[in-house]
């Protein structure tokens, strides 16, 4: 009887252990927060992104820009394959187009049918927020939401 409840115990012990180790993050990639002009790479991208909609209106009104509060919650997934997806509530994402990066910063957001949106990206918050700025100048902050 007293092997069979040291035997359990050890198996259950085993279990938490190994529950433990595979639900750690194997392939996080770890993204430091950076300034224009720094060196993106496409691994930081990768995710679900959706509005931080009080950073954005806050970086637009600092910039004398409209602070766009009436601004609808976004939902991104960038994957690593260059595929960009939009989700209206952050659950079922649609192909919208593509994204790449181009020169050291800028996120090339190419939707199905042709435009074209460049963005000036930066990181900020451990990574945590994506600073998209366009080239008219108006802020769009994303966070992420994996």
């Amino acid at each position: 009887m007293r092997t069979h409840a040291l035997a359990t115990s050890a198996l259950l012990l085993a279990i938490f252990l190994l529950g433990a180790c595979s639900s750690a993050p194997k392939d996080a990639v770890v993204v430091p927060n950076t300034q224009p002009g720094d060196q993106l790479q496409a691994e930081y991208m990768v995710g679900q992104w959706c509005t931080n909609r009080e950073e954005t209106s806050q970086r637009n009104k600092d910039a004398n820009f409209s602070a766009l509060t009436n601004l609808s919650q976004q939902y991104w997934r960038l994957d690593d394959d260059g595929e960009w997806g939009m989700a209206g509530s952050g659950w079922y994402f649609n192909r919208h187009g593509s994204w790449r990066l181009e020169e050291r910063d800028s996120l090339l957001l190419t939707r199905d049918g042709g435009d074209t949106v460049r963005y000036r990206a930066q990181f900020i918050n451990d990574g945590g927020d994506m600073v998209l700025q366009a080239e008219d100048g108006d802020f769009l902050v994303m966070q992420r939401c994996d």
